[in-house]
C-alpha cells in the first residue's frame, strides 16, 4: 500500500513537472511569435514608407509601387488626421432649458453620413453650447 502511494505521488510529481515545462515552452514560443510579428510589421511599415517616398520622388513608377505594395501586403495610402470645426443650429421645442439639454444630449452625432471610402473614422465633441429662447 505504501509503495503504491509513493509510486502515485512520483507520477503526480512527474506530471506536474512536465506540465510546468510545457507551459514554459508555450510562453517562449508565444513570445517569439509576438517578436516575429512585431519585426514583420516594422519591416512592412518600412517598405511602405520607402515605396511611397520613392513614388512621390518619381524614383519608381506607379506600376512598381503597386507591385511592391502587393508583395509587402500594404496599401499605397497615408493616414491624415484632420481637425474640423462643425456648427449645428438646431431649433428645439421644450418646456425648459433642462429639457432642451436632455434633447441635445440624446442627439446621435455618430450618424454622420459620408461617402468617401478613405474615411476611417469620425469623432465628435461638443465644445460649447448656448441655449436661447427662440
Amino acid at each position: 500500500m505504501n509503495a503504491t502511494q509513493e509510486y502515485l505521488q512520483t507520477q503526480i510529481n512527474q506530471r506536474d513537472q512536465r506540465i510546468q515545462e510545457l507551459e514554459q515552452h508555450s510562453q517562449r514560443v508565444t513570445q517569439r511569435d509576438f517578436n516575429t510579428a512585431a519585426e514583420l510589421n516594422a519591416l512592412r511599415e518600412d517598405l511602405k514608407s520607402f515605396t511611397i517616398n520613392e513614388f512621390q520622388n518619381n524614383d519608381i513608377t506607379a506600376e512598381q509601387a503597386e507591385k511592391l505594395a502587393v508583395i509587402g501586403g500594404f496599401e499605397l495610402t497615408k493616414e491624415f488626421s484632420v481637425s474640423l470645426t462643425v456648427s449645428y443650429d438646431v431649433v428645439i421645442k421644450a418646456k425648459d432649458e433642462e429639457a432642451v439639454q436632455e434633447i441635445i444630449d440624446s442627439i446621435d452625432f455618430d450618424q454622420i453620413s459620408y461617402s468617401a471610402d478613405g474615411i476611417e473614422s469620425v469623432n465628435w465633441q461638443i465644445d460649447d453650447s448656448s441655449i436661447d429662447e427662440y
